[in-house]
This record gives C-alpha cells, sequence and structure tokens, in this order.
C-alpha cells in the first residue's frame, strides 16, 4: 500500500510541477515590465520622460511639461489617458492617440524586411542592430534598429535620413506596481461632463 500512495503522491507532485511552469512561460515584449529614460527626436524637438510600463499600461514623467501635463497614464484597457496637471492638482481624461502608444516589439509597424548589421553593446546590454525597411503612408523609410538580445526588447531606433530617434537609457525589466498606473484621487477632473456639470 505505501507503494502506491508514494505513486499517487509522486504524479501529484508532477502534475502540480507542470502546472507551475506553464503559468510561467515568458511573454513576449508587449508585456514586459520595465522602467527607462525615453527621449523621442523628430526633427529640432526633443522630449525626454521617465517611463514605467506594464504590458498595456504606460506611465510617462516628463522632464518639461507637454500640453501642459508633467505626467501622462496610458490605459490600453480602458481606451484613453490621463494627461496630469501636477501644478494644478487636475487632470484631463483624454482619447489615446498615436503619440501616446509605446511600441516595444521587436518589429516595426509596416515592417517590410530587415537584414542583420552585426552585434553591438549599447547602453550596458548586448543587442543586434538590424537595417529595418517600413512602408508608410505608400512609402518606404528605413531605420537601424537596436534590438537586445535576452528580452528581444527595441533599445534604440534611428531613422536612416537621422530626423527621427527614440532610445531608452537606464532600462531596468523588474515588475513595476499596478498604483503607477492609476488615476491618483487627490486630483480635480479638468474636463467634467455635461452631466456633472448641471
Amino acid at each position: 500500500m505505501e507503494p502506491r500512495g508514494l505513486s499517487i503522491s509522486i504524479r501529484l507532485f508532477l502534475i502540480w510541477l507542470v502546472s507551475m511552469a506553464t503559468g510561467n512561460v515568458p511573454e513576449p515584449a508587449t508585456a514586459l515590465d520595465f522602467s527607462a529614460e525615453r527621449i523621442v527626436q523628430n526633427g529640432e524637438s526633443v522630449v525626454t520622460a521617465h517611463v514605467n510600463a506594464k504590458g498595456d499600461r504606460w506611465r510617462f514623467e516628463y522632464a518639461q511639461p507637454q500640453r501642459g501635463a508633467n505626467i501622462m497614464i496610458v490605459r490600453m484597457d480602458k481606451q484613453h489617458s490621463w494627461l496630469i496637471l501636477s501644478k494644478r492638482r487636475q487632470y484631463l481624461e483624454v482619447p489615446i492617440v498615436a503619440d501616446h502608444v509605446l511600441t516595444v516589439t521587436e518589429n516595426m509597424d509596416g515592417e517590410v524586411s530587415r537584414e542583420l548589421v552585426g552585434d553591438e553593446t549599447l547602453n550596458g546590454h548586448p543587442t543586434e542592430l538590424f537595417e529595418v525597411t517600413v512602408a508608410e503612408q505608400g512609402a518606404t523609410r528605413q531605420y537601424y534598429r537596436w534590438v537586445t538580445k535576452a528580452e528581444r526588447f527595441p533599445l534604440k531606433t534611428v531613422s536612416k535620413q537621422g530626423k527621427w530617434s527614440e532610445e531608452f537609457r537606464r532600462v531596468i525589466f523588474t515588475e513595476q506596481s499596478p498604483f503607477l498606473f492609476e488615476l491618483p484621487r487627490r486630483l480635480d477632473n479638468a474636463n467634467p461632463s455635461a452631466a456633472t456639470q448641471q
């Protein structure tokens, strides 16, 4: 009887072990939790922000206010974002636009081809450098894109013409608190609905 009982407990242990292993499958780059400094250059404009990301939720804390906001929280699950006007202790709820979307996948939107240029260490991360061709609005554009070898995360992307770039510095891949992506309660709504105003 004892050997039979032992085999049942071993089987239960193996079932538990398999269920634990399948529950911890690494998620794709879009679901990575991380924090970083993000620098986006578009012509003469340079926007720097500290970014916290948790799957489809992003928090941007700007070095210089953007559209009057010091902080922006994007919630793809709720299909809106909040612009936080810290000095006025207010927030604006706005629809998500392309500028609000953080793309952290290895492949670029509209990508038609890529060619490996070589390996390079960038900001302390071993990366692969690619030359990527993208179809945008009926034309093709070329970019250089550095992708981390371990996480397949786009650490830096630069247009071949040099007019646009996005770079993540001081990237830390670690779990982010869900509270970072909630609206602070101490703020007033700067755009209340017509129903609330009456």
